[in-house]
């Protein structure tokens, strides 16, 4: 794959600072079913990288430098047990940043609340998410016509969920969707399985026409890439649009990292494809 490298070095200067963090919800967020210790800071327990027990959902814009730009909301992966919240929040705002889109990072409410339905109450923080970035977008120098979800193994699967998933046409929903290393999309994550469909599943339901979708996958991911190739289908099948892009190694979990190939150059993957769906100006 041809190198970006040096369109990456010229759009460094629009890079910005991130703003302050500040809580998805004003009050007790709604549908806990835990209790926190007493003592104990409700955004998490923090290691280097990393972000454990958290119970306030909060938010991070990195405000785009220009007019006009797509959004992109950010859900690090963790098996919803944890949040890899650098590699998978941090260094992904900041490239995303640098090729001119404004981020968000969500770092929404783990460990598991429910062992067998894990997304439940981080899709609460989803879209309570998109419902605030859509309403701030221009305050961050973004478009709300333009405004994207993007995930990373466990937020992945939130972000198709967020997507795609069965729900309330009302419910606030991206205008398209990038799903990395997606997990539990399959009913069970085997290449020979199916997609999860039904209420609890990450099919849409027919007659509405799915926001456009990027993949980008291992092939010797221990979660199937076919999972993110099944999706990518169905969503072709009721009228979507869909990328997906399989490396030949590289596992599951490289984020934006220089760990692999495609940690390398999946984000130049990416923006080439956010101008090609007219998201994204070219550089």
């Amino acid at each position: 794959m041809r190198s970006l490298l040096p369109a990456f070095l010229a759009a460094l200067t629009l890079a910005a600072d991130p703003l302050p963090t500040f809580d998805v919800f004003p009050g007790k967020p709604p549908g806990e079913t835990l209790t926190m210790k007493e003592g104990q800071d409700p955004h998490g327990t923090r290691t280097p990288g990393h972000r454990g027990n958290v119970f306030a959902p909060e938010l991070t814009p990195w405000p785009a430098a220009r007019p006009g730009s797509p959004i992109i909301l950010i859900c690090p992966g963790g098996g919803y047990s944890g949040l890899a919240d650098g590699h998978e929040g941090d260094e992904v705002a900041k490239r995303l940043n640098a090729y001119g889109c404004g981020a968000v990072i969500l770092r929404y409410r783990v460990p598991r609340r429910d062992p067998l339905r894990p997304w439940v109450v981080p899709l609460i923080d989803a879209r309570a998410s998109l419902e605030i970035v859509r309403a701030h977008a221009k305050e961050w120098n973004a478009d709300p016509t333009k405004v994207g979800i993007l995930g990373f193994s466990a937020g992945g699967n939130l972000a198709a969920r967020a997507a795609y998933s069965p729900a309330d046409g009302t419910v606030p929903r991206p205008d398209f969707a990038m799903m990395i290393y997606p997990a539990y999309l399959f009913e069970k994550d085997q290449p020979d399985s199916v997609l999860r469909d039904g209420p609890d599943g990450v099919v849409p339901p027919k007659g509405t026409k799915p926001v456009p979708a990027f993949f980008a996958h291992s092939a010797d991911d221990r979660i199937p890439a076919e999972g993110s190739m099944a999706l990518a289908a169905k969503l072709k099948s009721l009228g979507g649009s869909a990328e997906v892009h399989v490396w030949a190694k590289g596992g599951h979990g490289w984020g934006a990292t220089d760990r692999c190939e495609a940690a390398k150059v999946w984000t130049e993957t990416l923006r080439a494809w956010l101008v090609d769906q007219k998201l994204l100006a070219p550089l």
